[in-house]
């Protein structure tokens, strides 16, 4: 993984560009922020469609960025603590949010089926080394490279070309959290406690 500071994050122009918001916030209304910020919002919930479509009103957002850099600047100054990550794709919307959907859900070891905050930059950061290489091919699919927003850092996955979806045919809840997944997801939310405790 990459890692650089935030004002100095590039956008390559040879790829869609995507971010994938918290729906559900108790400071901020995202709806409202995407049609603040952005003209023309080409948007989906990612609910939609799935076993959770009952929870479509605080589902996590997917939004196509015609100019990433605008938003970026916006999210980082205004309202940084709203939970995103950025995906770059060679592919259109529809693919995104289908592929999103498979993250939905996972099975937790020793527990069982729970929602994914796979959105939440600190969780999918800190997550993302403790994945095998299959694993990584399956959580990319046809996202070519995700981008973590981590307070005043961006934190770079892999660059993947796409995984043909005949190859790694997903169902939700294909992802299985072992004893070692879960504690990076906690190291990820530990570090995400405290930039928000040295924040305020």
């Amino acid at each position: 993984m990459i890692k650089c500071h935030v004002k100095n994050i590039e956008f390559e122009r040879t790829l869609n560009w995507f971010v994938i918001l918290e729906g559900a916030h108790p400071a901020y209304n995202t709806r409202d922020l995407i049609y603040r910020y952005v003209s023309d919002p080409q948007w989906v919930p990612v609910y939609q469609g799935t076993e959770y479509e009952v929870l479509a009103q605080v589902s996590p957002i997917l939004l196509k960025l015609n100019k990433p850099q605008d938003w970026h600047i916006a999210w980082s100054t205004s309202f940084p603590g709203l939970a995103g990550s950025y995906l770059a794709s060679d592919q259109g919307q529809d693919g995104i949010a289908r592929h999103l959907q498979t993250l939905v859900s996972v099975n937790v070891e020793g527990g069982a089926e729970s929602i994914f905050r796979f959105h939440d930059s600190w969780i999918m950061s800190a997550l993302y080394s403790s994945l095998t290489d299959s694993e990584k091919d399956r959580v990319h699919g046809p996202i070519n490279k995700w981008l973590w927003l981590l307070g005043n850092s961006i934190v770079e996955s892999e660059y993947r070309k796409r995984t043909p979806a005949i190859e790694y045919p997903l169902e939700p809840g294909w992802l299985n959290l072992d004893r070692a997944k879960q504690e990076a997801i906690f190291n990820g939310l530990l570090a995400k406690r405290n930039w928000k405790e040295v924040q305020a």
